[in-house]
């Protein structure tokens, strides 16, 4: 019994087109894939960045701030009233809930100080609420003067 061995012949360069159509794949999905990281990146930071105020809501606010360092010292009735007035104002005119919270978040440590209830804020918290409700004007282009939360 004689073996016989029979020997395939391949085409030279049948193999090319196959790379071809898998390189042109391979690089029509990563352009795909990395158009699709790009632009879920760039959803994903102006998704997070902080809203954006009005010049009128950031007015408002400076308003508040400024009108607060009026506050008479111990006078519970006139503080409470200028609480109230204020947050009916807030909430009212306010368009950004986001400035109107860290605006809230200032008017009810104002008054319990001015009432001599509250404890001192760190620096760490004054700087905090300063630059979460600054970070809400920047497109307004105003920058709410805050003042020394612990005087």
């Amino acid at each position: 019994m004689s073996v016989s061995t029979t020997s395939v012949s391949t085409v030279p360069g049948s193999a090319r087109p196959r790379r071809r159509t898998a390189v042109l794949v391979g690089s029509l999905a990563f352009v795909i894939l990395a158009g699709a990281g790009i632009g879920g990146g760039y959803w994903w930071h102006e998704h997070n960045l902080p809203s954006q105020a009005s010049k009128a809501d950031c007015a408002l606010a400076q308003q508040i701030i400024d009108g607060a360092q009026k506050l008479p010292a111990g006078d519970k009735k006139a503080i409470d009233q200028w609480a109230q007035d204020t947050a009916k104002t807030r909430r009212a005119q306010m368009k950004d809930g986001y400035l109107g919270y860290n605006i809230a978040q200032y008017e009810g440590w104002v008054t319990t100080k001015a009432k001599g209830e509250a404890g001192e804020l760190t620096q760490k918290q004054m700087v905090h609420i300063a630059d979460q409700a600054n970070s809400h004007c920047t497109d307004a282009k105003v920058t709410l003067a805050f003042p020394s939360l612990n005087s």
